[in-house]
C-alpha cells in the first residue's frame, strides 16, 4: 500500500515486533486496532498452531493477536486439575466436544497439544463459522474435526442470536421471556443488538441420532455467554456422564437469559463436585455451593468451572 513505509501503522508494527527482540502484548493490542483499517483479517502463528482472526472483534481475536491462543492458559490448569483429581488426561485419544466454538482456538489446542482424536464443534454465528473453517483447515485438521454451524439450546428449532458489533465471542441468544423486557439486567446495550434466525438442537437430539457419540467423548468446553442452563436441560446425557465439563459461570448473563436457577438446579443434580478455575490452587468443592458464588462474580464479572463427574 502506498505510503505504508512511514505511515503510524508501519512505525508502530516494526515497534511492537521487534523493540528489543520482543512482542509487546500492549504494543500489539495497538496494532491490532489499526489493522482493522486495512485488512479485514489477519494470520497469527501461536502455540504450533496458525489462526486466523478477525480484526473488527476487539476482544478474542485482538487477546489472540496480542499474547496468542486464548485458551491456552485456562486449558493447561484444566488438565493440571483432572490429573489432580484424580482422572489423568481424558483428552488423549478421545473426543472434545466444544459449544461456542468461536473461530475454533480450542479445538485446535485440544488436538494439537492435548492429543484429542477428534472433535465436534458448535458455533451459531456466521463469521465466526467462516474463520473456523478457515482455522481448521491451515492447521490440517479437517479430518478431525465435524463443525456444526448451530447453537445447542433446550429444544430443537431455532431461535435468535444478537449480534455484538465489536465483541465476536459475545454475540448470545435471545430468550424470549414472559416477564417484561425493561425488568431484565441489560447493562451491556443488549437491546441495541441486531438479531439473526438460526437452527438449535438439544445435544440430547444429537446423541440419540447418531451425530454424536457420547462415549468417545474425553472433555467438554462449554461457552455461550450466559445460555448454559439451556444448553444443559437439552444435554442429560452429557451431565449424567463421566465426561468433565468446563463451562463458563456467568451469573449476569445467565439471569439475563432466565437461566441462573435452571443451571444451578441442572449441575447440582447432575454432578457432586466442582472447580472455580479463577482461584488459584482452588479446593475441589461439592456442587451444592454453587451459589455461593454468586457473591464473588456479581455485576458482570464472571469464571469459568470445571465439573468433575
Amino acid at each position: 500500500m502506498p505510503g505504508l513505509r512511514h505511515s503510524h501503522l508501519a512505525n508502530a508494527l516494526r515497534w511492537a515486533l521487534n523493540f528489543r527482540g520482543q512482542r509487546s502484548a500492549i504494543g500489539r493490542r495497538y496494532i491490532f486496532r489499526a489493522l482493522n483499517r486495512v485488512t479485514p483479517a489477519v494470520a497469527v502463528d501461536t502455540d504450533g498452531m496458525r489462526l486466523y482472526v478477525s480484526t473488527a472483534d476487539q476482544e478474542v481475536s485482538r487477546e489472540i493477536f496480542a499474547e496468542g491462543a486464548y485458551e491456552r492458559i485456562q486449558l493447561a490448569r484444566v488438565m493440571d486439575e483432572l490429573r489432580r483429581a484424580g482422572l489423568g488426561s481424558p483428552l488423549e485419544g478421545r473426543g472434545f466436544l466444544d459449544v461456542g466454538a468461536n473461530i475454533g482456538s480450542a479445538t485446535c489446542l485440544a488436538l494439537t497439544l492435548y492429543g484429542a482424536a477428534r472433535a465436534w464443534t458448535f458455533e451459531p454465528a456466521p463469521e465466526n463459522v467462516q474463520l473456523l473453517r478457515h482455522n481448521v483447515l491451515a492447521n490440517g485438521l479437517e479430518g478431525l474435526v465435524r463443525i456444526h454451524p448451530l447453537a445447542l439450546s433446550d429444544h430443537d428449532g431455532s431461535v435468535a442470536l444478537e449480534l455484538s458489533a465489536s465483541s465476536w465471542g459475545d454475540h448470545r441468544v435471545r430468550v424470549q421471556r414472559d416477564d417484561d423486557e425493561a425488568g431484565r439486567p441489560a447493562r451491556l446495550g443488549e437491546t441495541q443488538r441486531t438479531t439473526v434466525q438460526i437452527p438449535a438442537r438439544r445435544l440430547d437430539s444429537l446423541v440419540e441420532d447418531g451425530t454424536i457419540d457420547l462415549d468417545a467423548l474425553g472433555l467438554a468446553w462449554i461457552d455461550v455467554q450466559g445460555h448454559e442452563g439451556h444448553v444443559f436441560a437439552g444435554a442429560a446425557g452429557l451431565l449424567s456422564s463421566a465426561v468433565p465439563i468446563v463451562c463458563e459461570y456467568w451469573p449476569y448473563g445467565l439471569e439475563r437469559a432466565g437461566g441462573l436457577e435452571r443451571f444451578h438446579d441442572l449441575t447440582a443434580a447432575s454432578r457432586s463436585r466442582f472447580i472455580d478455575l479463577s482461584v488459584p490452587q482452588s479446593a475441589i468443592l461439592p456442587t451444592a455451593q454453587l451459589r455461593r458464588l454468586l457473591a464473588r462474580y456479581s455485576g458482570v464479572t464472571f469464571t469459568e468451572l470445571l465439573l468433575l463427574p
